[in-house]
């Protein structure tokens, strides 16, 4: 006897949906986590690139346009000083928001169960 073709549909999906939802806090904080994680820090790469940070650590004791007398020479280096300040800033600011979304990922799991309990039992009381 051959079973309809729709109820096997619904209970693979049902089973397999099932399983999947229960699965899913187990790879949220460990496969999810890890891959959150290493998308944070090459986030904070990232910034440091876009920022161009490193170049400019690398060039503060170069003069800038070729300048060798003394007074270039500390022009150039508080001018690139400050750059470093207010890029260093950027970059910091970039990496703390990469980092709170980290955290946010870290608190979204427990607060959305949390949330969805206290909804269910409002429901049955």
């Amino acid at each position: 006897m051959h079973k309809a073709p729709a109820t096997l549909v619904a209970r693979y999906v049902l089973r397999d949906g099932l399983k999947q939802l229960v699965l899913l806090p187990v790879w949220w904080y460990t496969s999810g986590l890890k891959l959150v994680f290493y998308s944070t820090l090459h986030s904070m790469k990232n910034a440091s690139v876009f920022f161009g940070l490193g170049v400019w650590v690398k060039n503060l004791f170069v003069p800038m346009y070729g300048e060798t007398t003394l007074t270039g020479r500390v022009i150039s280096f508080g001018v690139r000083f400050v750059m470093i300040i207010f890029r260093g800033i950027g970059t910091l600011t970039f990496s703390v928001i990469a980092w709170i979304g980290f955290a946010i990922y870290v608190i979204i799991m427990p607060v959305l169960l949390l949330t969805i309990v206290i909804n269910f039992l409002s429901l049955l009381f």
